[in-house]
């Protein structure tokens, strides 16, 4: 397998990814139009706390699948990783649902709006146990590169959500102003109700189309491999944990704690807006994430060939400047992004943005480098790691966010990854050296920082300096000038590699 192979991956898996998460992407207007900040607040500290209970729920069992799943024994793997997900989901399931009430009526509870609406706290229960039953499928469909089925089920469960969300928040209120009573009243207080019931209906379609491709499995559980399966996934829990300490646990418990003062609505509104621009730096997180899903298979099967860690290198090197593409992308014309936040009241947390897309550029280079402890089993040393990260972040947040309200959350989100990034490579270097071009990696990064921070002292000082996110012409135009030096200084600088590239390859020789 070749880079190209993985260009082929990453573009079949991240087209559907990056489809699916434009898709949803789209809701956020409509969700900033309709809810009041604090209601969107809510509706984020909700959410945020989503992704620790996917790691609780798949346990790393998609990874260890990964790991284990060769040719000889492939249908065991997949028979014991869907066994032992569908038995441990439906009892989590249980457990959840049994505690509604203390969950509900908790500090938590309240600021995610759940208290009094029971049947919200169930509805986002059912979409975190059908997310988890969808994991080892869509992980097959992978394995087995159907990237065209892989899109149409990834991108059907989001079209539904996404019908349905329009469907009960935008239809619905017409019509029964029409005269059709007999449909559901969807007002003010519970429009969030809704957009998680239509989440649940996504995640119950895509559950339901895999159901054909989950009856063909052979129901055998090989006891003895699923402990070996567990042994190798069970420390990726606290990895995935640790991580979501980083990533989300900023607007489920940091913001809400350190912020200052006891108003709950205050609170709710803040972290509505630090929520809305969290969302502007999604288009550098679709793409690592689209990285992820063809990387990770790739990188396994590549494992077994000769000399592997020299492509490894290439590809890093490949990554960043992509990254760092993405980044400028977004933060040199965060003036045209600020449509998508909709009322000019979320704009003040647009500061944030550029150093959240920087964090997720450290994220990003973190995941691309965690392939050394998969490969050599030590996932112990990968929750060593994000366990490290986690506690800095509890300080960081408990230290800033006081201080600095929601730009010290974000700043410390990029402190973590940053080292989170710097302490797996060092480690990795130390068990699976690989010879990553480290001088170019670390001039790219530098470079499109100051690009980014030389165009933001123009426009403060010259340009704009009564509306800095004013969309201007001359901010475009220099905006566009910045960005095109930073192109033509990468393709100088890896003219040699893009040309090697499939597509771009053949453009790139003629400059």
């Amino acid at each position: 397998m070749s880079i190209k192979s993985l260009a082929g991956q990453t573009i079949y898996y991240g087209f559907s990814n990056i489809a699916s998460k434009l898709l949803n992407y789209f809701l956020t207007p409509l969700y900033l139009e309709l809810m009041t900040q604090a209601a969107y607040g809510e509706m984020s500290t909700v959410y945020a706390y989503v992704p620790f209970m996917n790691i609780i729920l798949t346990y790393g069992m998609e990874t260890a699948f990964f790991r284990f799943a060769k040719k000889e024994n492939s249908r065991s793997v997949l028979s014991v990783s869907t066994l032992s997900l569908l038995f441990t989901t439906i009892g989590i399931t249980i457990l959840l649902l049994l505690l509604r009430g203390p969950v509900i009526n908790s500090y938590v509870g309240e600021l995610g709006g759940l208290k009094g609406h029971p049947g919200f706290y169930t509805a986002v229960v059912m979409i975190m146990a059908f997310d988890a039953l969808t994991a080892i499928p869509f992980a097959q469909l992978r394995l087995e590169n159907r990237p065209v089925r892989y899109a149409f089920i990834r991108i059907s469960g989001i079209l539904t959500t996404i019908g349905f969300n329009v469907f009960f928040l935008v239809l619905v209120p017409k019509l029964r102003a029409a005269g059709w009573h007999w449909l559901p009243l969807v007002d003010k207080d519970d429009q969030v109700g809704f957009i998680y019931l239509s989440n649940m209906l996504g995640s119950a379609v895509t559950l339901l189309l895999f159901l054909p491709q989950l009856l063909r499995i052979k129901w055998e559980f090989d006891t003895k491999l699923w402990r070996q399966m567990l042994n190798y996934a069970v420390p990726l829990i606290i990895v995935g944990m640790a991580g979501m300490v980083n990533e989300t646990f900023d607007r489920a418990w940091f913001l809400p704690q350190y912020l200052p003062g006891n108003d709950m609505e205050i609170k709710k509104q803040l972290i509505g807006i630090y929520a809305a621009n969290y969302k502007l730096a999604i288009l550098i997180t679709m793409f690592i994430q689209a990285f992820k899903l063809g990387a990770e298979p790739f990188f396994f099967k590549q494992a077994e060939g000769l000399n592997p860690q020299k492509l490894y290198a290439r590809i890093m090197k490949l990554f960043v400047v992509l990254l760092c593409f993405m980044f400028l992308f977004v933060s040199l014309y965060l003036n045209i992004w600020k449509i998508f936040l909709r009322k000019p009241v979320y704009y003040p947390g647009m500061k944030i943005v550029p150093v959240l897309l920087l964090a997720n550029m450290f994220l990003g280079i973190y995941y691309n480098l965690t392939i050394w402890f998969k490969l050599t089993d030590r996932t112990r040393t990968g929750a060593i790691i994000t366990i490290i990260t986690a506690v800095m972040a509890f300080l960081l947040n408990w230290w800033w966010i006081p201080r600095m309200g929601y730009f010290g959350a974000a700043l410390a989100t990029m402190v973590c990854y940053f080292i989170q990034m710097a302490v797996c490579y060092f480690l990795g270097q130390k068990y699976y050296p690989v010879p990553y071009h480290l001088p170019r990696i670390i001039t790219y990064i530098i470079t499109a920082v100051l690009t980014y921070y030389c165009f933001d002292f123009l426009n403060r000082k010259l340009i704009s300096p009564d509306d800095i996110y004013a969309l201007k012409p001359l901010s475009l135009i220099v905006a566009t000038l910045f960005f095109g030096a930073y192109i033509w200084f990468l393709l100088k600088m890896e003219k040699k590699e893009f040309s090697r590239l499939p597509f771009i390859g053949k453009f790139v020789s003629r400059i």
